[in-house]
């Protein structure tokens, strides 16, 4: 096949390619693909002839997109973005991509204060910036910060705020310092998606997942080192009736509530995902 080649061709290619390299879902990948390097009407124009007889191929492209996906590359990194809550975000090496079990968080938050006004809140080990950005647009917020530890992770929080015209407040600081808490006070809602894989997870890791910072998965030996830490220095940072809002792994609902019950929190409720795993977990001071 050569650059001359239709992008209905080079379509097959890739998808041929993925599915022979062992790619699970590689006819959506392939579409995903394909409206990177033809535009996001791809598939419209491949059902209905819209290309007609352009030969501008772009298989050195593809080929080099398809090399990079096969060597366990997370797609997001490779396309250099992905939807959140009906939002595109700036992704790359150095931050967690955004998942849609996320947006269960989302739901919750909006089910717990979509009537509220005037809220202030923070999203902590904030990554892309996804969950504030997506909270502003969906709550009726005065504030929402963004605190972020990392170079990298940082420096996408920073562009997924420009690229959104978002009004989140980007905060560099450590979640887990002692002094980081007490530069706020009277939240009414503390939101955090943190690291949660185990010793365990983290060993037995799949390819592609170590591709993500290790920083944004490995929540300790057993995944709950941040919702202690959190739990116990942020707490007082809420305002009374304020809401602390955790996504969890599936396992982890029983333990990461009795940690917020210990830490003096109330109303202690569970949250599942789309898939009816346990997802979010969320008390009130």
């Amino acid at each position: 096949m050569t650059d001359g080649s239709s992008p209905a061709e080079v379509y097959r290619l890739i998808r041929e390619r993925l599915r022979e390299g062992g790619v699970e879902d590689f006819e959506t990948e392939a579409i995903i693909i394909s409206e990177e390097l033809y535009g996001r009407d791809f598939r419209t124009k491949l059902i209905t002839g819209g290309f007609g007889e352009s030969r501008d191929g772009r298989i050195k492209e593809a080929l080099e997109i398809v090399r990079r996906r096969l060597s366990s590359e997370p797609l997001q990194y490779i396309i250099g973005s992905w939807e959140f809550y009906g939002m595109e975000f700036s992704v790359g090496r150095g931050v967690l991509i955004p998942r849609q079990d996320t947006e269960t968080l989302i739901d919750c938050c909006i089910e717990l204060l979509g009537e509220s006004k005037g809220i202030e809140a923070i999203d902590l080990c904030s990554g892309t910036g996804c969950i504030p950005i997506v909270l502003e647009k969906r709550l009726n917020l005065k504030k929402i910060y963004a605190a972020e530890l990392y170079d990298e992770a940082y420096s996408y929080l920073q562009k997924n705020i420009r690229e959104s015209l978002s009004g989140v407040v980007p905060v560099k600081l450590d979640v887990m310092d002692e002094g980081s808490p007490r530069l706020f006070s009277g939240l009414q809602l503390i939101t955090c998606n943190p690291p949660y894989l185990d010793g365990e997870d983290i060993r037995g890791l799949q390819a592609e997942l170590r591709h993500e910072p290790r920083s944004a998965l490995y929540g300790g030996e057993d995944g709950l080192d941040y919702y202690r830490g959190i739990c116990r220095l942020w707490t007082a940072s809420l305002a009374p009736g304020g809401w602390l809002v955790f996504e969890i792994g599936c396992s982890q609902a029983e333990a990461v509530a009795g940690i917020m019950s210990r830490a003096g929190l109330s109303e202690i409720g569970v949250k599942k995902d789309l898939s009816g795993k346990d997802r979010v977990v969320y008390g009130k001071r």
